[in-house]
């Protein structure tokens, strides 16, 4: 459901007995509204509210001192604060003089994407849009309306709201936005997360492969084993660098690179396989690195979608040369647009990577290498120390999700396979389907999105014609391709939104 700001006119609804006998719907409404993580309240209401209630109770409790007045106004708004969140009121306010009260809350509510609930009916005929009476919002809860999130960032950011505030603001006021404190102490955050001896946050995931790869020194002309069932970002960088990718089909119950297939691939040029955790899940690491130790190649692992996956109990950093993942919003840990970081227990090729990431920079204007500007913002980092510590917690409810996926989809569905020895950090829930389009097309109509990775497979884009490569070489990435999709995922999805999506899946997959 939208979110939802509480006017003025509402509180005071709820808190005058005169009031409650003549606004049922008000109190109703409010009622339903208590602790929803969808339910604010505007910074500016609660400042008029102590003065109006404060002049209620002088008018009818005469015997009581300024202090025993304030205190049981106080009491009602503690009370409040504790049912709903405050939405501050924003500096970039417009202000209408004709009614500063309204410029305030209508500020507030833009800033949370918010519909006001209000009895006021000037504004509910001047801003129909943003505003809603307590008998049409009622008349919403009843009909039960589906409004299902892909991934629900915002119902993310307003758990967290005011810890994210603080900390930007934090990152605002002291002016260090490159650099800055926040991005040693991630670093040390997510050394500590994972287990991992070095962490080098930098711009994106796609700047991650570069680093390592650009760490490993790799020329024109080497070949890189990876898959070609991922996105363009594994295969693009290998092409980016002058280095030729060598692509190797998938496992079709796992949708990661098959290790039983590496070996055929191997050449003299060959330097290294990027395996890459496709929807969160670990690719056979064991398999691979028996592999990369008898041709005495490197190993990187594309965790773009599996940070906070295990494999046989450790992070993937244990089991490569170098981990990379991605802050990308949508990812399982993503801040609030590109980042990145490679985790490495080697300290020569961290501190390679820490200079590559800063131009080659060793020390103020002296470079000793080629590198790049590829740097995290501080502002990035912020928030992600914020989500960093309820992380754990999301990757619980999102196993909790797939699970109950798991459960209710029948066996004419085919489900994703996670192998026993590791986890997932599940940032996709795909399964495949026949006709896929048309089941796609129906989902959406029924307000359920849905998305494609990957529709196409590397091999067979334009930018790699070059290559080679035709349809048919890799059989089991083309078959899967055609059927693949996913599901909504993310660690705040109902049961009634399970249930509603798993049936209308069911019905329109037959």
């Amino acid at each position: 459901m939208r979110n939802i700001l509480i006017d003025l006119n509402i509180l005071l609804d709820y808190y005058e007995y005169d009031r409650r006998e003549k606004y049922p719907e008000s109190i109703k409404a409010f009622d339903f509204l208590k602790n929803k993580e969808f339910a604010f309240i505007s910074s500016s209401s609660l400042d008029n509210f102590e003065f109006i209630k404060y002049g209620d109770i002088s008018k009818v409790r005469k015997d009581l001192n300024r202090k025993q007045k304030l205190e049981i106004v106080h009491n009602f708004i503690k009370e409040i604060i504790s049912f709903f969140k405050i939405a501050k009121t924003p500096s970039y306010i417009e202000i209408d003089f004709n009614d500063i009260e309204d410029s305030q809350i209508i500020a507030s509510a833009k800033a949370i994407d918010a519909l006001i609930l209000t009895r006021d009916e000037k504004l509910l005929q001047k801003y129909p849009d943003i505003t809603i009476s307590p008998k049409k919002f009622l008349k919403k809860v009843e009909k039960n309306e589906t409004d299902i999130d892909f991934a629900n960032l915002k119902k993310q950011y307003f758990l967290y709201q005011s810890e994210i505030e603080k900390a930007t603001d934090k990152v605002l006021n002291h002016g260090k936005y490159i650099m800055g404190p926040e991005i040693s102490e991630l670093e040390e955050k997510l050394c500590e997360f994972t287990g991992s001896k070095n962490v080098i946050t930098c711009s994106s995931g796609t700047d991650a492969l570069l680093l390592a790869m650009m760490a490993l020194d790799i020329k024109p002309g080497d070949e890189i084993i990876t898959t070609p069932f991922t996105f363009i970002a594994t295969a693009e960088t290998i092409a980016l660098l002058k280095a030729k990718p060598v692509f190797v089909d998938i496992d079709e119950s796992t949708y990661n690179i098959d290790p039983k297939k590496i070996e055929e691939k191997i050449t003299p040029k060959t330097k290294g396989i990027i395996s890459v955790s496709l929807y969160g899940q670990p690719s056979d690491l064991d398999e691979i690195n028996k592999i990369a130790k008898k041709y005495n190649l490197f190993h990187i692992v594309d965790g773009a979608q599996s940070f906070g996956a295990t494999y046989k109990g450790k992070t993937e950093v244990h089991y490569c040369d170098i981990y990379t993942t991605s802050f990308f919003p949508a990812k399982p840990l993503g801040c609030y647009g590109d980042g990145g970081a490679v985790l490495t227990n080697n300290d020569e090729l961290a501190e390679k990577m820490k200079m590559l990431r800063v131009h080659g920079q060793n020390k103020r204007y002296h470079y000793k290498y080629i590198g790049l500007g590829a740097r995290l913002d501080t502002i990035q980092a912020a928030i992600l120390l914020v989500k960093l510590k309820y992380y754990e917690k999301d990757l619980k409810l999102r196993q909790e999700v797939a699970e109950k996926y798991n459960e209710k989809l029948s066996g004419n569905i085919v489900k994703p396979t996670v192998k026993p020895d590791r986890t997932s950090a599940w940032a996709q829930y795909s399964i495949r389907v026949k006709k896929r389009d048309k089941v796609q097309e129906k989902l959406k109509e029924a307000g359920i999105p849905i998305a494609v990775h990957y529709p196409m497979p590397l091999h067979m884009q334009e930018c790699f014609k070059y290559l080679g490569y035709k349809k048919g070489d890799f059989p089991v990435a083309e078959k899967v391709s055609k059927g693949i999709m996913s599901l909504p995922m993310n660690p705040y999805l109902s049961n009634e939104e399970i249930e509603y999506i798993v049936k209308k899946v069911e019905k329109f997959a037959q």
